[in-house]
């Protein structure tokens, strides 16, 4: 194998930055074609790939069943980096991967990575208006439901109810719904949106058409539908118990990630549903085990420490 020039990213050897990085240069890949162009046997590349998408870097494809694709770095990079780096200071140059992505929409797998890219950038909140269920579009990713929640933002989504009925769907709903962002169902959800922070959206069909919308007044008219529909909707609790409070790692790294935007105890208890009680203890074991002197100080010190 080549040695590469740049040295590979986060928690990557040099075998799955040259896979992840070719991965990129288009929307998705077979298998069979991507070993053609890396020169590689199949075996050595299903086993590379078995460790990509073990990481988070590469899922399967939106549009085609057998294909995969590269999960935007902006999305996958800081939470591979997070989970490999923790107790060491260390910085994701996303950029080094992000300018190898294509520019354009040519399919469905383009709108998924460009929501992937909105998303690890969210300030207050991502909505979701899902029609049908498709297999590995990002309504359906853990991944990006952590990106936005682990960030502090609310994460709202609309299903059509006959979602529910898919396998997949069902076991996200119930996902979601133990870590207080249950979806919400309703007959018919009438188009396929996402509304990030309420100044992009993103509108895509499953037949690969995407288009994004900035312009005020499409963007208010798209906002109150959402509206209409969340407030219509029934939140999805059949598949769960709901917990008395959100999963203590879960709820630990959104404290976490709220004390470093300077909230105070009683706004963290608002935005993640538990007591003011729960929130300073988290704050209290925090500090302590950060060895900070204030609160701000420990959400910068969890920060540069790469814990969130």
């Amino acid at each position: 194998m080549t040695a590469m020039a740049i040295r590979p990213g986060p928690g990557l050897d040099e075998a799955a930055d040259t896979v992840y990085r070719t991965m990129l240069r288009a929307r998705h890949w077979v298998r069979e074609d991507l070993a053609d162009r890396l020169g590689w046997p199949v075996d050595q590349l299903d086993a590379v790939v078995t460790e990509l998408i073990a990481d988070g870097l590469v899922a399967a494809s939106a549009e085609l069943p057998d294909a995969l694709r590269a999960v935007d770095p902006a999305l996958a990079l800081p939470a591979l980096a997070a989970r490999r780096s923790r107790g060491s200071q260390s910085a994701v140059d996303v950029a080094r991967y992000a300018t190898e992505r294509p520019k354009a929409f040519s399919g469905l797998d383009d709108a998924v990575a460009y929501v992937e890219r909105l998303t690890a950038s969210v300030k207050s909140e991502v909505v979701q208006l899902v029609p049908a269920y498709l297999p590995g579009s990002f309504e359906f990713s853990r991944q990006v439901a952590e990106a936005v929640l682990r960030r502090g933002a609310t994460l709202r989504a609309v299903w059509s109810s006959a979602i529910l009925e898919e396998p997949g769907a069902a076991e996200h709903a119930a996902w979601l719904a133990a870590r207080w962002s249950a979806p919400r169902v309703v007959d018919a959800v009438p188009m396929r949106a996402t509304v990030v922070d309420g100044i992009t959206a993103v509108l895509h069909d499953e037949q690969g058409h995407a288009g994004v919308i900035r312009g005020a007044r499409a963007l208010d008219s798209l906002s109150r539908a959402a509206e209409r529909l969340w407030a219509r909707g029934v939140e999805v609790t059949a598949a769960r118990t709901k917990p008395e409070t959100p999963p203590a790692d879960a709820r630990n790294e959104l404290v976490l990630r709220l004390l470093a935007d300077g909230l105070t105890d009683d706004a963290i208890a608002r935005r993640i549903g538990v007591s003011v009680r729960t929130v300073r203890n988290d704050v209290a074991g925090t500090m302590a085990k950060l060895k900070a002197r204030s609160r701000f100080q420990a959400g910068v010190r969890a920060v540069q420490l790469g814990l969130i």
